[in-house]
């Protein structure tokens, strides 16, 4: 993501933007819903290591992590 990290993709109707530090903690919320958990084949992690693991994809120049956001800058979803 190191490449993307300054990129976001503006639509008509969305917008996505790195995943960065300021988005974990509603992505720590999400990832305690077990239906989620399992869609995702994630494992459930502390706040701490939810930190831990953005700074990783932020730092891994294959992976790239956006946030939807709508326009009226609601967090919609993550797409890792």
């Amino acid at each position: 993501m190191k490449l993307n990290y300054e990129t976001c993709l503006v639509g008509e109707k969305l917008i996505l933007v790195p995943y960065r530090p300021e988005h974990v903690p509603k992505y720590h919320e999400w990832m305690k819903d077990s239906m989620l958990l399992e869609a995702t084949d994630s494992e459930p992690l502390s706040l701490e290591e939810e930190i831990t693991m953005q700074q990783s994809w932020k730092d891994d120049p294959y992976k790239c992590t956006f946030i939807i956001h709508s326009n009226n800058n609601e967090i919609i979803i993550i797409i890792p």
